[in-house]
């Protein structure tokens, strides 16, 4: 009689210790198993869970069912991936135990800062939406908290959140969702956001609302969500990158947290708690991994902007979702940089910079580890947020306070502010190209001082420009949103973030605020009415074959015929053709680049109609760049001042084709 207890492989037990075998049937095991996880897939870990002093919950996603390399179209999440998922709960001592084992998948739980509760993404069947659950892991009593008929996943807890007519703070969770009915030009996918609500389900509230998708982030010490965010610089650096931003738990004062900072790609933050000398540990990456797995890089909390350091320089390993443990080592997957085997679960010791096996099952990838026990309650937030209210006011104190030094804008040489909506309709986004697409919203004067204040349609993207007096825009912000009925405010224009202003009275809030509403759409040139008349009167006879380069308009002779016809499709297309492409658009010899829409200070038409190149000190290499002055010769016209307005405000505005078509471009 042959009596044995099998051990699931895995669960970091000494196998020599639990199960005992006559030799003949040993062997006939290990051949099954072999046969089953190939060699390569088999890892050695030591028995460290009985040993270690937290139980751990994660996320396991099958291997068996589409091979091993996980892929999303959101890295550092699961939404996307095909393969099945579920939870597990590591204790000392115990046996992996299944969670929810009824469900058809669960992932991505997060732990109650009493320890005693799991918030996670849960599927009930295979044709049911994920949707957000609470489990009392001493009652093990199921709760769900949303009840959405789309795709809830990724939760966090909030910390508490309060109003000022509310008797009692309440807790709250933020979870990802995914927005079909919205398509980010940037990455070719779908938007998503962080959204939240209360526990008991009600308050439903978007909180993010960028152009591009926003990934799962985490909850900093002060009560703020620090989250990824797909960005572009377009068109000083029209590549596109993953950075870190910090928002309020409501939604309001978005900012980003670590700009020009670290590699390319940062996502999957998490927080070393240790008051003001707490550290953010991020993954980074200079090449976006298709799970997202990097390497890991930190700052303090208390100095971020001059605090960032590389944790790890592993030419072997990549790592993937790490959690600050209550000792403050970390909770770490790792995988092979080639893409073969499985994510593994280890412990990083950030003194030693040394990763420790902690878990593995060759059959599964594990991933999203959190230990099961009490962590510091975040500072709480109050809110003002009207969700009722269509705006939010948006306010400066100076855009002269910059980042520019003596390079910057003189005083008094800004006067307008323009305010641009990014479109996100997927009937106008159509492919993956730097550029966002952009309706105007509106213009105000900027007050002498440099301040100003307006009304602002809120929940949209929106995006500024500044305007001089030569009807230039010489800066462009990035992308945010206001909330409604908020008044959010800013300091300067890309103003030292460590610095706070002089306590004065701005100009602006003197006056009446003017209010831009959600329908405005102010009037802009574009080529087929505005420019191309232009470009016939004054432009085709110097750019016809053999002369000067871009041809315009055909030849009459067969060595050099030049266009078949002259078109506004065709030479719009010639004019702006080469913009998108990120190479094209950064490289200083790329001569096909005439026009960039958005920036007419950056395109060489504007340099040629104007004999001058006018890019900023600020734009790089950009200044630096060759043009061509406007021909001398006793025949040739120059532009009448109102035409070179027109070309530069077409620029600025968008290069829109046709307003009547307004986002077709042929």
């Amino acid at each position: 009689m042959i009596s044995a207890r099998i051990v699931p492989i895995g669960t970091c037990r000494d196998l020599s210790r639990t199960v005992v075998f006559h030799l003949p049937i040993w062997v006939f095991l290990l051949g099954t198993v072999m046969s089953v996880f190939p060699i390569g897939q088999l890892r050695a870990v030591p028995p460290l869970v009985d040993d270690f002093p937290y139980p751990i919950v994660l996320t396991q996603v099958s291997l068996e069912e589409s091979g091993e390399q996980l892929a999303t179209p959101y890295p550092g999440s699961l939404v996307g991936v095909k393969q099945r998922s579920r939870l597990v709960l590591l204790q000392p001592g115990h046996e992996p135990e299944i969670l929810l084992p009824t469900f058809f998948a669960t992932a991505e739980a997060d732990v109650f800062f009493d320890g005693k509760k799991l918030l996670l993404a849960g599927k009930p069947a295979a044709d049911a939406p994920w949707n957000i659950y609470e489990l009392d892991l001493e009652t093990r009593t199921l709760r769900q908290i949303t009840h959405d008929t789309r795709d809830c996943r990724c939760p966090t807890y909030q910390s508490t959140q309060y109003v000022l007519d509310a008797p009692l703070p309440w807790f709250q969770i933020t979870f990802f969702r995914e927005l079909t009915e919205e398509k980010s030009p940037l990455t070719g996918t779908p938007v998503s956001a962080l959204f939240s609500c209360r526990m008991d389900g009600s308050h439903f509230r978007r909180l993010t609302v960028n152009h591009s998708p926003d990934l799962p982030g985490t909850l900093l010490p002060d009560g703020r969500i620090v989250f990824p965010s797909f960005r572009s610089s377009y068109p000083q650096n029209p590549e596109m990158r993953l950075d870190l931003l910090a928002v309020n738990t409501d939604g309001t004062d978005p900012a980003n947290f670590l700009p020009g900072i670290g590699a390319r790609y940062k996502l999957m933050p998490t927080v070393i708690p240790r008051g003001l000398l707490g550290k953010l540990v991020f993954i980074e990456n200079d090449e976006l991994t298709p799970d997202g797995a990097g390497q890991m890089a930190c700052v303090d909390l208390r100095r971020p902007l001059r605090t960032y350091q590389r944790l790890t320089e592993d030419r072997t390993w990549l790592y993937h979702s790490p959690c600050a443990l209550p000792d403050g080592r970390l909770l770490v997957s790792r995988r092979p940089r080639n893409g073969g085997g499985s994510f593994a679960l280890g412990v990083f010791d950030l003194e030693t910079r040394k990763w420790t096996p902690l878990f593995d099952d060759p059959r599964y990838h594990d991933l999203f580890a959190r230990p099961v026990s009490p962590r510091p309650l975040p500072d709480g937030r109050s809110s003002g947020v009207d969700d009722a209210d269509s705006h939010g006011t948006l306010y400066c104190l100076s855009v002269y306070d910059n980042d520019l030094g003596e390079k910057g804008f003189p005083q008094g040489s800004i006067k307008k502010l323009r305010i641009l909506q990014a479109i996100t309709d997927p009937k106008i986004t159509g492919g993956r190209h730097p550029r966002l697409p952009f309706r105007v919203l509106g213009e105000i004067p900027i007050y002498p001082d440099g301040s100003f204040q307006v009304e602002v349609p809120s929940d949209v993207p929106l995006s500024l420009q500044l305007i001089d007096e030569r009807g230039l825009n010489v800066r462009t912000s990035g992308w945010f949103w206001v909330k409604g009925g908020i008044h959010q405010g800013c300091i300067g224009c890309h103003e030292d973030p460590e610095r706070v202003p002089f306590n004065r009275m701005a100009d602006a809030l003197w006056e009446d605020r003017p209010r831009i509403e959600p329908s405005a759409s102010m009037a802009v040139p574009d080529f087929v009415h505005d420019i191309w008349p232009i470009i016939q009167r004054s432009c085709l006879n110097c750019h016809t074959p053999p002369q000067n380069k871009p041809w315009l308009a055909p030849s009459a002779g067969p060595v050099h015929p030049g266009p078949a016809a002259s078109s506004p499709a065709y030479i719009y297309t010639q004019l702006v053709r080469s913009a998108d492409n990120p190479s094209a658009v950064r490289t200083a010899d790329a001569a096909a680049v005439y026009v960039v829409p958005g920036a007419a200070r950056l395109s060489p038409l504007v340099w040629h109609v104007v004999s001058k190149n006018l890019a900023k000190p600020w734009d790089g290499e950009w200044a630096s760049r060759p043009y061509k002055p406007w021909p001398r010769d006793a025949g040739v016209q120059p532009l009448s001042q109102s035409d070179v307005q027109l070309i530069i405000q077409w620029i600025d505005t968008g290069a829109v084709y046709d307003r009547q078509h307004l986002f077709e471009i042929p």
